[in-house]
C-alpha cells in the first residue's frame, strides 16, 4: 500500500507472522484514534508540532486512510474505530467534529465531539446530540499549551459540559493533566468528585492514566481504591509490560480497552524505561530523535504499534484471560461502555 504514514518492512511481516498472527484477535475496536483532514489544521503553526514529540510523530489521518492502515498493521482481524479530532487550540475543532459526524452518519466510526471549555452549553449539547457522537473528548491544551499542566480536570472538562454527559448517559475520553498523572492526589480527588456527582457519565480513562512507567498505575491505583473500578482505562500508546502487569493484576479485564493513539505511533522504534520516565527509540528522521542508535540496531526496530501489541499479548497471556475476556478487552468492552450494542 502507498501512502505517507509508514512502511511495513520484511522485518515487521515476520513479527506480525511470528509475535502477533497467532495471537490476535478477530476483533479489534480501537477506542483512541485521531481522525481529521488537512483543512483542519491549516491554522496550527509548524513549531507548535515540533514543540513536542507526539505532536510532531503524526497529527493527521483521514478516516478512510485510518482504516486503510489498520488492514496493513493487522490484516486478518476486523476493525472498528472510534475516532476524534485533534484536541490541539489552533485547530478547527468544529469543522472536525461536522467531519466526524458526518462519519458517524455513514456508520464508518464512533465519533467523540471535541471540546472547548467555553462553547455555549446549549450548542454544545445540541451538537453532541445531532452528530451522533458517544461522548466529549476534552483536552488539557485548551486551556494550557504545556503537557502535564498543573491544571485541574474541571479547567478543560467544567461541570456545564459534564452535566450535559450525565443527563444523556455519555462517555467521556480523558487525558489527565498534571505532571503526577493518575498518581497525583488532585487528579485521584477529581475523578472521585466525577463518579459521585455525575454517575452516568462513562469515565474513560485515557493511556492507563497516562502510566506509560508503572509508578504512575500502581500509586494512582493505590489511592483510588475501589472507586478504581468505576472508571475504564483505555491502553493507547502504553508498552511498558510491568504496567499491563499492574493493569491485569489490579483491574477488572472487563474495563480495559484497547486503544492505539493512531497516527502518532506511524514509526519504527522501541521504549526504554525508568521507574518513571520513558524514552523513544526512533529510526525515522524526527527533530526529537537526537539520541540515534548505530543503524545495525536500528535496523531491528519494527513498527511502534507491534511492540505494544505485543505487549498487550503477552499480559493477555501471562494473566491467562479467558477467550471471552480477551474479546472484551479488543472488541465488546468498548462498545459496551461507548453503548453501541
Amino acid at each position: 500500500m502507498a501512502h505517507p504514514y509508514f512502511e511495513r518492512t520484511p522485518l515487521d511481516a515476520r513479527c506480525y507472522e511470528t509475535h502477533l498472527r497467532p495471537r490476535l484477535p478477530a476483533g479489534i475496536f480501537d477506542v483512541h484514534v485521531h481522525l481529521n483532514l488537512p483543512e483542519h489544521l491549516r491554522e496550527v503553526p509548524a513549531e507548535r508540532w515540533r514543540s513536542d514529540w507526539a505532536l510532531e510523530s503524526g497529527h493527521l489521518l483521514p478516516v478512510e486512510d485510518a482504516y486503510a492502515c489498520a488492514r496493513e498493521l493487522f490484516p486478518d482481524a476486523r476493525y472498528a474505530i472510534a475516532g476524534m479530532p485533534w484536541p490541539i487550540r489552533e485547530a478547527d475543532l468544529e469543522a472536525n467534529n461536522r467531519y466526524l459526524a458526518d462519519k458517524r452518519a455513514e456508520g464508518v466510526v464512533a465519533p467523540f465531539m471535541a471540546v472547548r471549555p467555553e462553547w455555549v452549553p446549549e450548542e454544545v449539547e445540541q451538537a453532541l446530540l445531532a452528530g451522533g457522537f458517544v461522548g466529549f473528548k476534552p483536552y488539557a491544551d485548551m486551556v494550557s499549551g504545556v503537557k502535564g499542566a498543573d491544571l485541574s480536570i474541571f479547567d478543560f472538562l467544567p461541570p456545564r459540559q459534564l452535566e450535559i454527559l450525565d443527563r444523556h448517559g455519555r462517555a467521556v475520553l480523558l487525558h489527565l493533566p498534571r505532571r503526577e498523572r493518575i498518581a497525583d492526589p488532585d487528579n485521584v480527588r477529581e475523578l472521585r468528585e466525577i463518579l459521585e456527582r455525575y454517575p452516568r457519565v462513562t469515565v474513560i480513562v485515557a493511556h492507563l492514566g497516562r502510566s506509560f512507567c508503572p509508578y504512575y498505575l500502581r500509586e494512582g491505583l493505590r489511592q483510588l481504591g475501589r472507586d478504581a473500578e468505576g472508571l475504564y482505562f483505555d491502553t493507547s500508546a502504553v508498552i511498558n509490560p510491568a504496567t499491563y502487569e499492574l493493569a491485569f493484576d489490579r483491574l477488572d479485564p472487563e474495563r480495559i480497552l484497547f486503544g492505539t493513539d493512531m497516527p502518532i505511533l506511524f514509526w519504527h522504534g522501541r521504549r526504554t524505561w525508568t521507574e518513571r520516565e520513558y524514552r523513544n527509540l526512533c529510526r525515522e528522521p524526527f527533530s526529537w530523535n537526537t539520541q540515534r542508535e548505530p543503524p545495525e540496531v536500528e535496523a531491528t526496530y519494527t513498527l511502534f504499534l507491534y511492540e505494544q501489541m505485543r505487549s498487550l499479548l503477552d499480559a493477555v497471556d501471562r494473566h491467562r484471560l479467558t477467550p471471552v475476556q480477551k474479546e472484551g478487552v479488543f472488541w465488546s468492552n468498548a462498545r459496551r461502555a461507548l453503548k453501541l450494542d
